[in-house]
């Protein structure tokens, strides 16, 4: 490469730089292929090595897309978040952790440790794209472009994630865990029973909970929030049912097939905001 060759790279480098670092308009293109709502948040620079802008919340409907814009971004990326729910994206390990509150706003970005009100979220690093539209004093107007898809969950989440319930809001109901924890010395075996489509208590597989330990044996979406939870073989005295469990379907009568045992059961009701709820083996 000769000197003048070296001059003229180092010269676009230069003018590449000043242009990746120039304010313009980028407009979110962030599309919802989810159920549910889904609500989206951005941080970006307006100014090179200036403080961040964080921006919330955009809202996305289900099958729909976001094309708003953001003003007077500097830099080369916008960092994103997108929730509904308690499922956040991304679902792994994000890029950056920036610190929201639970309203919309336009503020100053800041990280860890967060405000009080606030909570740290992932946020996904999105490089923006430059298109050929032109915006206030010919800058170029960038583009960021996302699908937030219940695929992108982990495995378990991502199985629930196409028949989750709305909320009022429109945005995803909290999955319902129920734990189970055991006071006692021995294992204990379990089952938990949902309402079916017709009406009847369908038991799910049996799990073991560990002498003196606690367990999670569901998640799900139940129907009325409520689900009845069964101690195998016992027929304690404030049960509300019994049911034959030890195969996937569970039965009022007192007569069970074989494989099954007759075992008394509890109903539990998680509450509208309740995601997680803790019932213990009785004695």
């Amino acid at each position: 490469m000769t000197l003048l060759q070296a001059g003229l790279a180092l010269a676009l480098t230069g003018l590449t730089a000043t242009a990746a670092q120039a304010q313009r308009t980028v407009m979110l293109d962030v599309c919802n292929d989810t159920p549910f709502r889904v609500a989206t948040a951005a941080v970006y620079t307006t100014s090179p090595g200036g403080p961040e802008t964080l921006r919330t919340w955009f809202l996305v409907e289900p099958g729909a897309c976001l094309q708003g814009g953001l003003n007077g971004v500097a830099g080369a990326a916008v960092d994103l978040h997108a929730m509904s729910g308690e499922w956040r994206w991304p679902a792994r390990e994000g890029d950056r952790v920036w610190c929201v509150p639970a309203s919309g706003t336009t503020s100053l970005a800041s990280g860890e440790p967060c405000p009080s009100g606030q909570q740290a979220r992932t946020f996904r690093r999105m490089p923006i794209e430059i298109t050929g539209q032109r915006g206030p004093g010919g800058v170029a107007v960038g583009r960021v472009s996302w699908r937030v898809r219940c695929n992108d969950l982990d495995m378990a989440d991502a199985a629930l994630c196409p028949s989750a319930p709305a909320d009022e809001q429109g945005l995803a109901q909290p999955v319902r865990t129920l734990e189970v924890c055991n006071p006692r010395r021995n294992p204990v075996d379990v089952a938990v029973l949902e309402t079916g489509p017709g009406g009847d208590l369908v038991a799910g597989p049996v799990e073991t909970v560990p002498g003196q330990a606690c367990a999670d044996v569901y998640r799900g979406f139940p129907p009325d929030r409520t689900v009845a939870l069964a101690q195998l073989g016992e027929r304690f005295s404030s049960r509300e049912g019994e049911a034959c469990i030890g195969a996937p379907a569970a039965t009022a009568s007192s007569a069970c097939p074989d494989g099954q045992v007759l075992s008394g059961y509890r109903r539990h009701r998680f509450g509208e905001r309740t995601a997680r709820f803790t019932a213990f083996i009785e004695d």
